[in-house]
């Protein structure tokens, strides 16, 4: 052999190698996991869903979506504030993430649509609960209101996803599952940074995300969201939503990188929303602001919230 030949052999053996190389998935999720992490689990038709709930029984139920790969340890900060001031709160991580099931199945909207539907049956929620979503949670959101309209109060959208997102190569059966194991997921910890406007205050985000990229099939789990959830266009959803007349709030960081300013603008034309600018915050300004943003929560879902009440009394 032609030592001319050896790094050429030498790159193609890393290459073949290297999903296998940079692969993080070694665990499963088992009862013993389950048993020593905080929150609690239900088991719905696709596995167990991770969740919390917190607040007085009485309260307006909030449930809080996350986004695309962040599990529901994005709401630390408006989790308890919520609840402290009076309001029933769920959180939960969607499948494939955090520590809820990855089952083997297509990631796409009627599969986020029903896990949420499963769990507030599961949990004898009957009154209408009030959603708020970030980035894809956003997009949750509002297909779930699309489609139970009577299920949801008022929806809050923080820096949703609104458009179709284009995944190039990711999308080709083959080359998209070497891509993604090879670099795509590997690399997702550090890009979760770009999330913030300040990501110098944020430096323990990566390792908190790690976590949960030990669990076999994350990685497919993401994969399957991007090409037929992320890749879908949800508009349809925003229109129907705006028909059905439903009180909006819609919070945008003014610094995010990760969806484009252009989305606020389009969804204010469809919704006339109530309206939050976040200075210096990025996509996850509940996060980065969170006693602005909870206190226009609060006060959004407190509106006609008296009359409503005294009307129950009479």
């Amino acid at each position: 052999m032609s030592f001319i030949m050896i790094p050429f052999f030498s790159l193609l053996a890393i290459a073949v190698f290297l999903p296998q190389i940079r692969r993080t998935e070694h665990a499963e999720i088992t009862p013993a996991v389950r048993d020593k992490a905080s929150g609690k689990f239900i088991l719905l038709s696709k596995g167990y869903t991770h969740y919390d709930i917190a607040g007085p029984v009485n309260g307006q139920v909030i449930v809080f979506i996350h986004g695309f790969s962040v599990p529901y340890y994005m709401w630390d900060r408006n989790f308890n504030a919520l609840a402290r001031a009076g309001f029933r709160v769920i959180r939960y991580d969607i499948y494939g993430r955090g520590l809820s099931d990855r089952p083997k199945v297509t990631y796409n909207r009627t599969l986020f649509v029903n896990q949420l539907m499963e769990l507030l049956d599961s949990l004898a929620i009957k009154q209408p609960v009030n959603v708020v979503g970030n980035s894809m949670g956003g997009a949750i959101a509002v297909a779930f209101s699309a489609d139970f309209p009577a299920r949801v109060g008022k929806i809050i959208l923080i820096d949703p996803l609104c458009e179709q997102m284009e995944i190039g190569l990711l999308g080709k059966p083959g080359i998209g599952e070497y891509l993604a194991r090879s670099f795509f997921v590997p690399a997702s910890p550090r890009k979760q940074l770009n999330d913030f406007y300040q990501p110098q205050s944020f430096a323990n985000w990566p390792e908190l995300f790690r976590e949960q990229m030990s669990f076999k099939g994350f990685g497919r789990a993401l994969l399957s969201t991007l090409r037929c959830f992320l890749s879908q266009d949800p508009s349809p959803d925003y229109w129907r939503v705006k028909d059905q007349g439903k009180q909006v709030l819609l919070i945008w960081g003014a610094e995010d990188r990760t969806l484009a300013s252009s989305g606020a603008t389009k969804l204010y034309r469809i919704l006339k929303p109530d309206f939050l600018w976040v200075e210096k915050a990025g996509h996850v300004p509940q996060y980065e602001c969170p006693e602005l943003v909870n206190r226009r929560i609060i006060d959004f879902l407190a509106e006609g919230a008296e009359c409503e009440s005294i009307g129950e009394q009479a």
